[in-house]
């Protein structure tokens, strides 16, 4: 009669995020933050701020967010190169190999800050310029989680 269409199986479902107290904490200092910026709009009418660090993209924006709220600087950097759709593929950006995903500044000091999560590695290019960044005086750190990161920089 009828066949019924076979049920591919589901996938495995994955583990329940939870926030931090120090994610929970930078959503505070960005509220405050917005509600500063627009003192004439009710804060209940303001969208409020919402970071999670279980990517490396979203780990790099809590950590950019958080270093300008301590009153630093800090900037994403990308060198991932220029898509050429003529050759289908990514050439290399001008900028140096090894380059952290963040530069700031914080008290004068200078900071490399390399995000990796998950089984992410450093590369050897990445190593020498965390080499050639401690040896110039400036700090390097390796952040793979948002918490471990906070506690490092707030000891600064």
């Amino acid at each position: 009669m009828y066949d019924l269409p076979i049920i591919p199986p589901k996938k495995p479902s994955k583990l329940l995020y939870r926030k931090s107290s120090a994610i929970l904490e930078l959503e505070r200092l960005a509220n405050i933050e917005d509600r500063a910026l627009h003192p004439s709009v009710d804060s209940k009418y303001l969208a409020p701020r919402k970071y999670r660090d279980d990517t490396a993209n979203k780990l790099t924006a809590c950590i950019v967010k958080y270093i300008s709220l301590c009153g630093g600087f800090a900037s994403r950097v990308n060198n991932t190169g220029t898509y050429r759709q003529k050759l289908g593929r990514f050439t290399p950006s001008q900028s140096k190999k090894g380059l952290p995903d963040i530069l700031a500044t914080y008290r004068g000091q200078s900071l490399f800050i390399e995000v990796k999560v998950g089984r992410d590695t450093q590369s050897e290019h990445q190593r020498r310029v965390e080499q050639a960044q401690e040896q110039a005086g400036g700090l390097y750190y390796l952040a793979r989680d948002f918490e471990k990161f906070k506690k490092w920089f707030d000891n600064l």
